[in-house]
């Protein structure tokens, strides 16, 4: 009265497989960490790397700063350079208005030409 029970081992469906060009041609265990570098890729080429050397010229650009030059601060003002002083510059904003602005905070060289 004893029932056995019998544990066929059925011939199971294949995995669905992955058509994409990159997995026939990596596998498809290396598919995921290959798109992950593919896109962190792309985001330093299109985003990161310009972005630096933007930065890179705006310093270049601040260093070189010289009485006379039209700027832009952070604060959207526009001034003129009085004179620089170690990491301090004196911009002239109207006439008899000076302020002392840090260097770092000049956003942008402005040149008068308006290039």
């Amino acid at each position: 009265m004893f029932v056995t029970d019998a544990w066929a081992q059925a011939q199971g469906a294949p995995p669905p497989a992955d058509h994409s060009p990159l997995a026939q041609l990596f596998g498809g265990g290396l598919s995921f960490p290959l798109m992950m570098v593919l896109m962190f890729a792309i985001l330093y080429f299109l985003v990161l790397r310009p972005q630096g050397q933007e930065r890179k010229k705006l310093e270049e650009a601040v260093s070189k700063l010289k009485k006379g030059d039209r700027v832009l601060t952070t604060s959207g003002i526009f001034a003129t350079v009085e004179r620089v002083e170690g990491q301090r510059a004196v911009l002239r904003i109207a006439d008899d208005v000076k302020v002392e602005f840090a260097r770092s905070a000049i956003a942008q060289i402005v040149n008068p030409d308006g290039k």
